[in-house]
């Protein structure tokens, strides 16, 4: 018997509302509002779920455009204040509103979320406001009780002179700034409190050395593709706490007596068991120099990743001749009796290179493993070389293995 093609597209509809509203909570959040609120309009069920939902997501995609600004606008203020409900997570990623969206439109939006529970907030606003200008954060965000979550790029950011020590986004466990200028009233001297943060990311962004926070609880820190030079009273503030560090090494290179000062200003970081580093360069005796100290600054280290950056020297075969000179005294009274992995990417095979692996291996009776990733551009004979040439050196650890990987080859343990 052949069921009635409407009988069938009924029973497909029902088994779909019947979906408990977990999972109906979980669909909706793989659709941009929008299409969101059209499945609302399909059935009750869904509607109330809709209305239920914590969460709005605004993007350029299928809302905006040419004279769309003004229209946009509007539906996202209607979007917020006609919801039964409060709005949790709030995301806004736009670079194409036309006229372009006014400050005080967002500002609206900002003091309405602080005022009603918002927990996680995304503002990516890649383009001028309605006076040409960067977007500036609302105050009333920095001081929201709620917020566990902040996402900011493209934006301005002003800490205001009245700030008091405890009161700025006292809530917040995660912090990551994208394309963000800092500004800081010369007459501001209290270092305010964030006590709950544990993740604060930094990417291209300006005036960091403006942001100087107490973060007591800062777990990860990173830093990278930004034009900030460390100053050490803004770094030292989160040496001794954080778990995780991400870097890029021209954040202390281009300081004045950095590989002098990282030694006399520094406290031991004695929870620091992750370091990311970004740009090293291995022709760079000074770069190479300064992460020798800094790993000497931390005793419980198990994890160091680099991402080798290369320089026109380096790719003929060209360095600094101190390093080779230098290098093995650099290591002499280095500790690293804690560190298990070491992952090096975009190797190519360098003297320099495979002088600071064998150091490693010798210097790290606890290691496990060395993955080294090569670079596209590595000789043919330096990949059949270097892999070999591991095979005999002596390791501090009997379980340290090196493990060489490429892309077209795999990985390969000699």
């Amino acid at each position: 018997m052949v069921s009635h093609p409407s009988l069938r597209s009924r029973t497909s509809s029902d088994l779909v509302s019947q979906l408990p509203e977990d999972i109906k909570h979980k669909i909706l959040e793989c659709l941009d509002t929008r299409e969101a609120a059209k499945t609302a309009l399909l059935s009750t069920q869904w509607n109330e779920v809709w209305l239920r939902h914590g969460r709005l997501v605004f993007s350029d995609e299928g809302l905006l455009g040419e004279g769309k600004g003004v229209r946009c606008s509007r539906m996202i203020t209607n979007a917020l204040f006609l919801r039964p409900r409060p709005v949790r997570k709030f995301t806004l990623d736009t670079s194409q509103w036309r006229p372009a969206m006014k400050q005080s439109d967002l500002d609206l939006w900002c003091r309405f979320l602080s005022k009603n529970g918002i927990e996680h907030l995304n503002l990516n606003i890649a383009a001028e406001n309605d006076m040409g200008n960067m977007y500036k954060l609302p105050v009333c965000i920095i001081f929201c009780p709620t917020i566990k979550q902040l996402q900011l790029e493209y934006m301005d950011i002003s800490l205001p002179v009245n700030i008091r020590q405890g009161s700025m986004f006292y809530g917040v466990t995660s912090l990551e700034f994208s394309c963000v200028d800092f500004y800081r009233d010369d007459s501001l001297t209290v270092i305010p409190r964030i006590p709950c943060l544990e993740v604060l990311v930094f990417w291209d962004c300006d005036g960091i050395d403006k942001f100087v926070i107490d973060a007591p609880r800062l777990k990860y820190l990173s830093f990278t593709d930004a034009q900030f030079v460390a100053e050490w009273k803004w770094f030292e503030l989160h040496f001794r706490v954080i778990k995780t560090l991400r870097f890029g090494a021209f954040t202390f290179l281009y300081n004045t007596d950095a590989t002098i000062n990282i030694q006399e200003r520094l406290p031991i970081a004695t929870n620091l068991q992750v370091i990311e580093l970004r740009c090293f360069r291995f022709a760079d005796a000074n770069c190479v120099n300064l992460v020798i100290q800094l790993l000497r600054k931390c005793p419980k280290l198990r994890e160091l990743e680099m991402f080798i950056l290369k320089h026109q020297s380096h790719l003929h075969g060209e360095a600094d001749p101190t390093i080779l000179r230098d290098m093995d005294s650099w290591f002499s009274d280095l500790d690293l009796g804690e560190l298990r992995t070491v992952k090096m990417k975009s190797f190519d095979g360098s003297t320099q290179e495979m002088l600071f692996i064998k150091l490693i291996l010798s210097k790290s009776p606890s290691l496990e493993e060395v993955l080294i990733t090569e670079s596209d551009r590595i000789d043919a004979s330096v990949a059949l070389k270097a892999p070999r040439e591991m095979i005999s050196y002596p390791r501090a650890s009997p379980k340290a293995k090196v493990i060489f990987c490429d892309i077209s080859r795999g990985c390969s343990i000699p």
